[in-house]
């Protein structure tokens, strides 16, 4: 069985993924981490679990424990600080992070496993094995752009699913910046759409999520690899690829 603690559980993935934990059979729901100044008792937002602030997180979470962050940028030195604490291997689906964010994790996954993903889909690692095919056998000519689309709560820009698209198909094709575009509308829960075009045709590709429920299909193979991998820094498309 392995213990798993959510981070960020108050908001509306840190919900789902609580819900995912507590219906699969081989994870344990140990712990439901907020904010410092939003704790309850256990009864107010879980029948089970009290929700417990932030710097008291080493003191609920098992040592070895995976914890499951969907939180805030702003909230990562606090989550590493309680994560070195418990020794705990960590999956990230926060975005946002800045660079100096970023060599936190590097150095943190030096010890440790962390599993960093911008989109838990199955479809988005799909996209990105395809846009890399793309950007190798399309034709000097060939030009993309990248149109992403999400509701209008979503506050990064572009998405962190949208940078490391274009991240993967510059590494492949170089030639510089993938031009992105971000629009925030009603409800929309995502949507990445490349345009990719010479002056005699036109390639498109969309990678469409119906609801947040796609966004949870990588997670439980993510806490697996992570509760027994070895330390460094991960992501969706190394988990999917050694068949976890």
């Amino acid at each position: 069985m392995i213990a798993v603690t959510v981070h960020g559980a108050e908001g509306r993935m840190g919900r789902l993924v609580t819900e995912l934990i507590e219906a699969t059979g081989d994870l344990a729901l140990c712990g439901l981490v907020t904010e410092v100044g939003h704790d309850s008792p256990a009864g107010d937002f879980h029948p089970r679990l009290p929700l417990t602030p932030q710097d008291r997180l080493p003191e609920i979470h098992p040592r070895g424990g995976v914890i499951v962050d969907f939180s805030l940028p702003t909230a990562l030195a606090g989550l590493l600080a309680g994560g070195a604490a418990a020794d705990a291997p960590l999956v990230i689906g926060t975005t946002g992070h800045d660079e100096s964010q970023m060599e936190m994790l590097r150095r943190y996954a030096d010890e440790r496993v962390v599993v960093l993903v911008t989109n838990f889909s199955i479809g988005i690692p799909v996209l990105k094995l395809v846009l890399e095919q793309l950007a190798t056998l399309l034709p000097e000519g060939f030009m993309p752009e990248q149109i992403e689309t999400h509701h209008r709560h979503k506050i990064d820009r572009p998405s962190g699913t949208a940078r490391s698209l274009a991240l993967a198909w510059e590494a492949k094709r170089g030639g510089g910046k993938v031009p992105t575009h971000s629009v925030r509308v009603g409800g929309v829960t995502g949507e990445h759409s490349w345009i990719i075009s010479d002056d005699e045709e036109t390639l498109v590709v969309t990678h469409r999520a119906h609801s947040r429920r796609a966004f949870l299909r990588g997670i439980v193979p993510a806490v697996r690899f992570a509760a027994r991998g070895t330390p460094g820094l991960y992501t969706l498309e190394d988990i999917l690829a050694g068949g976890a």
